[in-house]
């Protein structure tokens, strides 16, 4: 029998409440960022109350409301690493506390600090905790704790769940619902607004690459300005972003025709729409928001094959994957891709079926509902009592986890 059957006084006609775990959540830019912003805003569409537990940074409002998510920023960013990190999980199992009555499920991103904080939660509240890794090298940090207390694992991409099951994550635990985009936001620009963007943006009629994103060694654009020679006299780059790795790869980028560094901002989706092919040179990645983003915009994309990219383009049809580390199969690459914006066209197909953010928060609330102890039927009754079905739950929880919510009650 589950510990977590069925969460305590929650009934179908009530409001469902989502305690949102993650380490940085805007304004702090960043590709899970964007992802958990957007997921939460459609979760709150839906009805659902959510509270997003995050780490407080200098210049941030301790508590925020963002289109109906409540943002609760906890901790105290000015002590040492070690201290900063104690006290965001005191932080946030504090805020947890007061919260406890309309908290139903725990919700974590990554599997690091969020991680720990949702373990102790569900001790301390007795809600199913949802683990959700971003990138397949997070696996490498599942600790034992983690993988006997999350009551759900979520895979973004296929080598997440394959490092899941690697880990010893039963299979009925582990459950694909890919990242999502915002698909009326990121979508395709017409003639007249590409035109338009190009002139506020500054940028010529020339056919036009994007690279959005962090500058960090893991995200490859020393290699995309290694290839970068073979492409300057017939396209003009944009590299939209910051980060550690931005001096150094100005100074690499001096000397070559036609590149731009545009800085970090705060919506790239204008910059995508405005160009004509993107860019995702990754080493390393789990499923780009990035890469999602662009290929929402209608852009032919030329990306490594590496992560969970391999698995959301065909390749040869949603875009063109090349192997990472090589300057002359991307210049090749990104070559045809300004020939081909048929790319482009199935890439935006893709996107609608199956990455819309629409699509992925009705996933999420399934499992919500289901880890909630409630059958769709359940979940269709709009007034009194659960009406549960004979059948077990279709999210088993975990029977194990030594922080017991069992023996730990509603705090």
């Amino acid at each position: 029998m589950p510990v977590l059957a069925a969460v305590p006084n929650f009934a179908p006609s009530m409001p469902l409440g989502i305690g949102m775990l993650a380490g940085v959540f805007p304004p702090l830019i960043g590709g899970i960022q964007t992802h958990t912003l957007q997921l939460t805003r459609a979760l709150v569409e839906r009805g659902v109350e959510v509270h997003v537990l995050t780490r407080h940074y200098p210049g941030l409002r301790r508590y925020e409301l963002i289109s109906g998510v409540e943002v609760h920023r906890v901790g105290e960013a000015g002590l040492p690493r070690g201290l900063r990190a104690a006290s965001y999980l005191a932080g946030a199992l504090a805020a947890m506390h007061r919260l406890r009555d309309r908290l139903h499920v725990l919700h974590a991103h990554q599997l690091y600090a969020p991680a720990a904080v949702g373990i102790l939660g569900r001790a301390m509240l007795g809600r199913p905790l949802v683990l959700n890794p971003h990138s397949p090298v997070e696996i490498k940090s599942l600790g034992r704790l983690q993988r006997r207390c999350g009551d759900a694992f979520v895979s973004i991409c296929e080598p997440i769940a394959e490092g899941l099951l690697r880990a010893g994550i039963p299979r009925e635990r582990i459950h694909s619902i890919p990242n999502g985009v915002d698909t009326e936001r990121f979508r395709p620009a017409t003639a007249a607004e590409r035109s338009e963007l190009r002139r506020t943006l500054a940028i010529s009629q020339d056919p036009t690459i994007v690279y959005a994103g962090r500058l960090s060694r893991v995200k490859g654009i020393d290699v995309l300005l290694d290839a970068w020679p073979r492409l300057q006299d017939k396209a003009r780059l944009c590299i939209v972003g910051g980060g550690e790795d931005e001096a150094g790869l100005r100074a690499q980028a001096d000397g070559l025709r036609n590149v731009r560094f545009v800085g970090a901002v705060r919506d790239t989706a204008p910059w995508l729409r405005a160009a004509d092919a993107g860019v995702l040179p990754s080493r390393s990645e789990g499923l780009s928001i990035a890469l999602l983003e662009a290929m929402s915009c209608g852009l032919p994309m030329v990306a490594t094959a590496v992560g969970g990219t391999a698995g959301a383009i065909d390749d040869g049809i949603e875009g063109l994957l090349v192997p990472p580390e090589d300057p002359g199969k991307l210049a090749a690459a990104l070559l045809r891709a300004l020939e081909t914006p048929s790319l482009g066209a199935a890439a935006r197909a893709r996107i609608l079926a199956r990455h819309s953010i629409d699509r992925v928060a009705d996933e999420f609330l399934a499992l919500y509902h289901a880890l909630c102890g409630l059958t769709p039927r359940a979940v269709a009754c709009e007034t009194g009592a659960p009406c549960r079905s004979s059948e077990s739950s279709a999210v088993q929880a975990s029977t194990t986890c030594p922080v017991s919510p069992a023996s730990a009650g509603s705090g």
